[in-house]
């Protein structure tokens, strides 16, 4: 069992952040304490720990700080040294278990009573989810213990060497998918394994990420990644980054041997590139990478771990899948949205998003107001829009701001857990209710299967795709707009 630490509930931990972000970081020091009056524990599940091992923590932690630079202020260079050696450090050697660090609690007494200064030091005038734990990819010290956590690899003689892989928005992308991947250290490795060997210049490396993981997040179903071994799960891996990369080259201008000569450039430094796979749709393509391939039982290993290829209907991050199908929202209405309170306006619009997620904004405006019974969405809109920010503000979903069709600006809503786009038939949605990148990805779908270089052909092949029996009007005007946004080149 870890050891149990203290928790600075969040009724005390607010009112100490408002009055800690305005002092100095020497006033701060003076503040310190290894205990507080308003601390508490869980009842079990481990020993508590000592004060004077937190006073070791608080020294080991401000003798990293020192190296780089505290207390005086520090660059960024100096701040990033600071957070890799302080996640190495902390997973080391605070006895946690994952059960005890998911507590934003805990956090939070580190960040205001032991660790004050160092808190502040290292993020000046924080925003609140910095020290309170009400965010923990956010948080000054639970980030870094989460990073350590999932790169943690006991068998290298530098454990957490993979922590300078991945940046922080790269593990953001990581963390908040981790349920959705199955909590799965040895899935996370293999990605920290292949994303090392990849050179992405030229390309967008965080589009990247995210196209890979919205894939893997396809996959999850399907394969079980910790059956496989090591080897089978890079190439299993190496399959999907194949995939990604050809999706985010087939938008562009380039000719098929000009992307295969691209793609290679990509997995020029991977060990094992997956024999005998040429990148997806791209007909004279050679296989990828030069390293000597994975035996064959290894891929035996991953081919076995997969459902029959038949039984992925419906998924587009596939080769020759169509998008799946639209689930709209079927449960009971909520009620007039003028009379209900801000939280069951929030819990309204939640129960939207999780049946129809990633779904635009207006579109779960307009599920409310008509199960509701009134005549139009627009004598509730004001009513949304402020719930959307409170769902928002306690964590229920997750809101991306965009310009949307025309330039209009749009939001996207989804959960924590959800993917940032899914690829689904229009089902129940107007036009204006597919988000921008959901058609930027089937037009990315359509060029796969051959460029297409004639904007109205692109436009009537991404409608029909989706379900339409033929382009409606100004889908070429959206298409156009999407295509734009998400960094597509327009044919």
């Amino acid at each position: 069992m870890g050891l149990l630490y203290p928790r600075l509930l969040a009724g005390q931990a607010r009112p100490m952040h408002e009055e800690y972000r305005r002092l100095r970081v020497d006033e701060l020091t003076l503040r310190v304490a290894a205990s507080h009056d308003s601390a508490v524990y869980v009842a079990t599940g481990g020993d508590r720990v000592s004060e004077a091992k937190l006073h070791d923590l608080r020294q080991l932690v401000v003798d990293i700080a020192k190296e780089s630079g505290f207390p005086d202020e520090a660059n960024r260079e100096s701040r990033s040294a600071f957070d890799l050696r302080l996640g190495a450090a902390l997973h080391a050697e605070m006895g946690l278990v994952p059960a005890e660090a998911a507590s934003g609690d805990v956090w939070a007494f580190l960040a205001l009573v032991l660790l004050p200064d160092v808190a502040y030091w290292r993020y000046p005038l924080p925003p609140g989810d910095r020290v309170l734990g009400t965010d923990l990819t956010r948080h000054v010290f639970g980030r870094m213990w989460w990073r350590a956590q999932l790169v943690h690899s006991s068998d290298d003689p530098d454990p957490y060497a993979a922590l300078k892989t991945l940046g922080e928005a790269a593990f953001d992308q990581i963390y908040t998918r981790r349920r959705a991947l199955g909590n799965s250290p040895h899935l996370v490795k293999g990605i920290l394994r292949l994303w090392s060997e990849l050179d992405f210049t030229g390309l967008d490396e965080r589009l990247a990420l995210r196209d890979f993981l919205m894939r893997l997040l396809r996959l999850a179903p399907f394969v079980l990644f910790e059956s496989l071994t090591d080897q089978a799960l890079d190439t299993e891996l190496r399959v999907a980054a194949q995939e990604t990369v050809t999706a985010l080259l087939s938008t562009t201008t380039l000719t098929p041997q000009e992307q295969q000569s691209r793609i290679d450039s990509v997995f020029t430094r991977a060990s094992g590139a997956v024999a005998g796979v040429t990148s997806p749709n791209i007909a004279s393509a050679a296989p990828v990478g030069a390293a000597p391939a994975p035996s064959s039982s290894d891929q035996a290993d991953a081919a076995s771990a997969r459902e029959p290829t038949s039984e992925r209907a419906g998924d587009p991050t596939h080769p020759g899948a169509g998008p799946a199908p639209y689930t709209a929202y079927d449960g009971p209405g909520f009620g007039d949205p003028r009379q209900l309170g801000l939280r069951e306006r929030a819990e309204a619009i939640a129960a939207v998003v999780t049946a129809e997620g990633p779904v635009q904004a207006v579109r779960v405006l307009r599920v409310i107001t008509r199960l509701a019974g009134l005549p139009t969405p627009d004598v509730a809109v004001n009513g949304l829009t402020d719930a959307v920010k409170y769902a928002r503000r306690i964590k229920l979903i997750e809101v991306e701001d965009h310009a949307g069709q025309a330039g209009q600006p749009t939001v996207t809503l989804r959960l924590p857990d959800q993917p940032a786009c899914l690829l689904r038939m229009l089902g129940p949605r107007d036009l204006d209710e597919i988000p921008n990148q959901e058609l930027a990805m089937a037009a990315s779908l359509v060029q796969a299967d051959g460029l297409v270089h004639d904007l109205d052909a692109l436009a009537n092949r991404t409608a029909r795709l989706l379900g339409y029996d033929e382009a409606p009007e100004h889908f070429k005007e959206a298409l156009f707009d999407a295509l734009r946004k998400y960094g597509t080149a327009s044919p």
